[in-house]
């Protein structure tokens, strides 16, 4: 099993966690992900039982397509407020 954790913090932070959640959906087989908001502070956990090395990297992909939309909301609300 390997885990990886991405924490950062936002003035709203569960408006970011709730944005980013639209895109946890059919997610690899064996990989899970889980958030926690605690006042303006944020943890994302990406979990995936890992069988083969291929899995390893869709573990990165799926955390680097994470930290891609993290930028563009932080942009975007940044825009907006």
């Amino acid at each position: 099993m390997i885990e990886l954790r991405i924490s950062s913090e936002y003035k709203d932070a569960e408006l970011f966690i709730r944005s980013l959640k639209v895109d946890d959906v059919n997610l690899p087989e064996g990989m899970s992900i889980e958030s926690k908001v605690e006042g303006k502070e944020f943890e994302i956990v990406i979990k995936m039982r890992v069988t083969k090395p291929n899995d390893l990297m869709t573990v990165r992909n799926t955390a680097d397509e994470i930290l891609a939309h993290i930028k563009a909301l932080q942009s975007s609300f940044d825009a907006i407020s």
